[in-house]
């Protein structure tokens, strides 16, 4: 909304002006966001892109106050405008998601959904982003750790007890023994914090999370961590769509290339801290023009 500021010895003339501009024109204003992208006839409330969401996921979605933030909830915004629609974001439990799609209470999921068989089976997806696991160290990474995992011979790293990372460093040991190096000393922790703490305290040389965990981490407190690695890319994220909903996905589908061919994508990913890897896109490098 377009907020106009008027001095004050203008007032009754600007009101004058306005009262005989009403009475002989109602054209709307011109979109500030030129539309270039075809919506879709389905929508379930016209001129609005109407997803679903659970906003407890940082930094793809969650509550900044009142109010939604993250990736997903930008690059809704801009998706949207390419179509030429505001948008109506539904925030529910993220187990209500698929049944708000399949009963037509919302037009897509744009929920940092990862795909797996099991949806796949209920919607249709449209990937934008890979996910796997990142090493945050202190800032400047002062233990130069780069090529994972060998890297890690002889340091401690802290993991969250019982999660993946945990299996996957007992998995790097295996494989620097193999390889004749000192194995990691693995300092499981109860909570991300704890592990965030070791390593800010020097108890630890690094803390193995997921890459969103990272760059959330990053996001908040990016003063005293880097990310020193990303490895195990292997799980992509997806907007779903009802399955079989072609002209829905189709849409989506060009919105996503006109956001990697404007830079959003990329900045986006700069935005909230997401390493490079993450991406699935690149965009096409511009045509040169070859002289005689």
């Amino acid at each position: 909304m377009k907020r106009t500021v008027r001095r004050p010895g203008a007032l009754l003339m600007a009101a004058a002006v306005l009262v005989a501009a009403g009475a002989c024109s109602t054209e709307p204003e011109a979109p500030t966001t030129p539309v270039t992208v075809t919506p879709p006839s389905t929508l379930i409330e016209p001129g609005e892109l109407t997803y679903g969401v659970a906003a407890s996921f940082p930094p793809f979605e969650y509550k900044d106050g009142a109010d939604l933030a993250g990736f997903d909830i930008d690059m809704a915004e801009s998706l949207a405008g390419y179509m030429g629609l505001q948008t109506s974001p539904l925030d529910i439990d993220f187990d209500g998601l698929i049944p708000a799609l399949g009963g037509g209470r919302v037009d897509i999921i744009n929920s940092a959904m990862y795909i797996n068989e099991e949806r796949a089976e209920q919607v249709d997806f449209i990937p934008y982003l890979v996910v796997g696991e990142a090493m945050l160290v202190a800032k400047g990474n002062p233990m130069g750790i780069a090529d994972i995992p060998d890297d890690l011979s002889g340091r401690t790293i802290a993991v969250t007890r019982g999660a993946i990372g945990e299996t996957y460093m007992e998995d790097f040991n295996t494989e620097l023994e193999a390889k004749g190096l000192e194995p990691m000393t693995i300092m499981a922790l109860p909570t991300n914090q704890d592990a965030l703490l070791a390593v800010t305290s020097g108890r630890a040389d690094g803390f193995d999370t997921s890459t969103p965990g990272a760059a959330f981490t990053l996001t908040e407190r990016g003063e005293a961590f880097d990310i020193a690695g990303t490895f195990a890319l292997g799980t992509e994220i997806g907007v779903a769509v009802r399955k079989g909903d072609t002209e829905t996905r189709a849409a989506i589908e060009a919105g996503l290339e006109q956001l990697v061919a404007d830079g959003t994508y990329e900045e986006l990913i700069a935005r909230y801290n997401l390493p490079p890897e993450s991406a699935l896109f690149t965009p096409e490098p511009a045509a040169t023009e070859s002289g005689d």
